[in-house]
């Protein structure tokens, strides 16, 4: 009885752990690293849109600072980096669905994007500026009450502006808020006499209105000086439970902070637009 009983002991152990290395090769084999290296690229979907982080070079290419994080990723792996033009409201869903690996679009970090995506740590700190025309003497964002203020769809800017007239400093002003697919787009209506302001990131603010003669960047303050948010800082995602992609973007992340070149990569695009 005790022989037989160590003997199926014996043979469950041996299952067990033959099932084990089975269930271990399995996971490695369908890691979300493995299958990006078996594929030979890593797909990056971005809205191009978003100097300096992401914009159109002279040859019609994507690039810019979050770009050039993307193919040192892609180094890391050894495979290429697929960059793919989309709508930046779209992006979040596409890395759900596995169509991208990564979303590098200048995503702000918040709470509920957690809830649906992972980020990767945070690249940059940005706060949310207006591009309003030079002869604005506004000081707070209260002086455009009644005004029409435009921003790029999904991005933490236009829900800023969103939040102050539903309940905020704009309240029960009569201030209109309009969406438009990018900032530029958004900055050609207020130059056809549609807008009065647009809100975007800072160093993105800063570009567009270098390339509009008559505009500039002012921050989107209230009248006491005060952000209508905290700062935000801007990472990438990727779908939930790709831990070993996430671990590869952050030691990325984490080199190019420490050797001074993601700051080199800013100042190299800062600036730099379509029309370029």
């Amino acid at each position: 009885m005790k022989k037989s009983l160590s003997l199926v002991i014996a043979c469950i152990l041996a299952v067990a752990l033959f099932s084990g290395c089975g269930e271990k090769k399995e996971k490695k084999a369908g890691s979300a690293v493995e299958k990006i290296k078996a594929a030979g690229e890593l797909v990056v979907y971005t809205n191009p849109e978003f100097a300096p982080y992401e914009y159109l070079g002279k040859d019609e290419q994507i690039v810019g600072a979050e770009i050039d994080i993307v193919h040192k990723i892609a180094a890391k792996l050894g495979v290429k980096a697929k960059v793919v033009s989309a709508e930046f409201d779209s992006i979040i869903g596409t890395v759900q669905t596995g169509k991208a690996d990564v979303g590098a679009s200048g995503f702000t970090i918040t709470d509920e994007r957690k809830k649906i995506v992972d980020f990767s740590k945070h690249f940059v700190v940005s706060v949310q500026y207006l591009i309003v025309p030079e002869a604005c003497a506004a000081k707070g964002v209260e002086e455009f009450a009644g005004k029409r203020i435009g921003g790029q769809n999904g991005t933490t800017g236009l829900m800023m502006i969103e939040d102050a007239v539903k309940g905020g400093v704009l309240k029960d002003t009569k201030t209109e808020v309009k969406s438009f697919n990018n900032a530029p787009d958004a900055v050609v209506a207020m130059v056809n006499g549609r807008l009065d302001a647009v809100v975007i990131d800072e160093l993105v603010a800063i570009s567009l209105a270098k390339k509009n003669p008559g505009y500039k960047a002012i921050p989107l303050v209230d009248k006491n000086g005060k952000g209508l948010d905290a700062p935000e800082e801007f990472g990438m995602i990727v779908a939930k439970g790709k831990e070993d992609l996430l671990n590869v973007i952050n030691e990325v992340i984490d080199e190019m902070l420490k050797d001074g070149s993601m700051n080199e990569a800013i100042l190299k695009h800062n600036g730099l637009s379509v029309a370029q």
